[in-house]
């Protein structure tokens, strides 16, 4: 394997690709719906983010890495990734791989992207780079937990790691690991040896890391690479349970330092993997409705009590069965219409895509009045005529303030502001994350205004928006909801819960 000189500081190829596919739904993700640095705009932009590529480069840079940077390229969980979007991207690596003049490779990637042919496209991507820099050259990449480790993206790589915690708070941290990791391959020559153990199952909601199931495998693995120094890395990858490919389930890796502690990571990555499958009837949560959530948080109204009244702490609302960051196209109207019926005089914000009335509200201008007809297109339901003004008008990007991905710019779009009543909405041209108050923020909406903020999120809102109200996660209909028997799994098959089948972990070397 290549080492790094002494005698000069190591150049290492940098870069990232996050976009998490929903591969059930019909929307499709283009080129349009990235966002995307390069050059040295990729290192003055990411350097201080909380991603895996934000502590990739906080490592180097303290470490005197020097940097040749490909792309970073960030969209909006969703559909499929157009191929030729996919290609433009693809290329942008391989082109500067090709130009050689590096002693590594280090990559921030989501790891569950699929487009128009790929079931998936990091696996595709990093069996590209291998050919072509030879097996001699370190490939390190950091991971979202979601990731499709069973598709063959772990093979091309030297050490792979993945986030430890969902709601995903360690983004940065994990990019801090996988830059030791490679510094330690190039200056003291490690030789990472992973063992790799696919469960074909699926989690259905209850996966959460800081309590059930989960929070009792990750204590285990801490405590195991605790216990024993020549373990390196243990990650548990919870697959995005809305894409169908060959490999698709929970995926455990364990990397130990060398063919001694072998044995040692191949035990634990059996052990977790059993447990996995042990627990797999527990990986499954209950969920309250709207009107239940209203009837707990009654206790909030201001005054005496009565429903007319404001709430003294703002409710927060995770519309589960279309969150953006799942994959949902961000279009159901359900919670803003039936908060409208149940609650009328609650303010309410809300996020919508919806592309032909973002549209109307340009054509109209700034200011005008206007009836908008809404209705969810992929889900056509609840739908709403609704008389109001264009209070904003604009597009581009907004800023992360949360925990989750902060300081990164993400991709707003085109978008209008209109307010009926007491509803607002931000409505976009394309599906929005809308985990984060910077999404509102920067289109000019008052949060402080609301009784009600709605998000398109299950858990990472709550990181963000913990400190503007009470964050509960609401059933609803949609896209994103645990339930696997409404979706055409294929590729998957046998696949628990669809499946009766007879499981024994079998440990692969990568």
């Amino acid at each position: 394997m290549h080492r790094s000189s002494s005698s000069r500081r190591p150049r290492i190829l940098v870069g990232q690709i996050f976009q998490e596919t929903h591969g059930f739904t019909p929307l499709q993700t283009a080129h349009d719906a990235f966002v995307i640095e390069s050059g040295q705009a990729l290192i003055d932009v990411n350097l201080e983010a909380d991603s895996v590529l934000g502590g990739i480069l906080q490592f180097g840079t303290a470490a005197s890495w020097q940097w040749l940077p490909t792309i970073a390229a960030r969209a909006s969980p969703g559909g499929r990734v157009q191929d030729d979007a996919y290609a433009y991207i693809k290329r942008a690596f391989l082109v500067a791989a090709e130009a050689g003049g590096f002693d590594a490779i280090a990559l921030c990637l989501h790891g569950c992207m699929q487009t128009q042919s790929l079931d998936s496209a990091e696996a595709d991507l990093l069996q590209a780079l291998r050919a072509m820099v030879g097996p001699q050259i370190p490939i390190v990449a950091g991971f979202d937990l979601h990731g499709h480790a069973g598709g063959g993206m772990l093979d091309s790589l030297d050490f792979a790691s993945a986030y430890k915690t969902n709601p995903h708070a360690d983004a940065r941290a994990t990019g801090h690991r996988v830059a030791q990791v490679l510094q330690d391959i190039l200056v003291n020559s490690l030789k990472p040896i992973g063992a790799r153990v696919t469960v074909p199952m699926l989690t259905c909601g209850n996966d959460e890391t800081s309590v059930g199931p989960l929070a009792l495998l990750h204590a285990k693995a801490a405590a195991a690479l605790s216990a024993n120094a020549q373990l390196l890395d243990a990650s548990i990858f919870n697959v995005n349970p809305f894409v169908d490919g060959v490999g698709v389930g929970q995926t455990v890796v364990v990397y130990a330092r060398g063919a001694e502690a072998w044995p040692a990571a191949q035990q634990l990555a059996a052990d977790l993997a059993g447990e996995l499958w042990d627990a797999r009837a527990t990986f499954t949560h209950q969920l309250p409705s709207l009107v239940d959530v209203l009837a707990t948080h009654e206790a909030h109204y201001a005054g005496t009590g009565e429903r007319s009244g404001r709430f003294r702490k703002k409710l927060v609302l995770g519309d589960f069965g279309d969150r953006v960051l799942a994959g949902g196209p961000g279009d159901s109207l359900y919670l803003a219409s039936e908060l409208a019926r149940l609650a009328p005089h609650l303010r309410v914000i809300a996020p919508l895509t919806a592309p032909a009335a973002v549209q109307e509200c340009h054509a109209a201008g700034l200011g005008s009045h206007l009836t908008l007809p809404l209705a969810g297109e992929q889900l056509n339901d609840n739908g709403m005529a609704l008389i109001g003004q264009v209070t904003q008008l604009g597009e581009g990007t907004y800023l992360n303030r949360g925990t989750f991905m902060q300081g990164a710019q993400m991709r707003l779009g085109p978008y209008a502001v209109f307010t009926s009543g007491t509803l607002t909405l931000l409505l976009t041209a394309q599906p929005l994350m809308s985990q984060d108050p910077g999404c509102y923020l920067d289109a000019g909406i008052d949060l402080d205004a609301a009784d009600v903020i709605i998000c398109k999120s299950g858990y990472h809102f709550k990181m963000a928006f913990s400190t503007w109200g009470q964050c509960v996660c609401v059933a609803t209909p949609g896209l994103t909801l645990f339930d696997p028997a409404r979706f055409e799994f294929v590729k998957a098959r046998p696949l628990y819960p669809l499946d009766d089948i007879v499981y024994k972990p079998q440990v692969v070397r990568v």
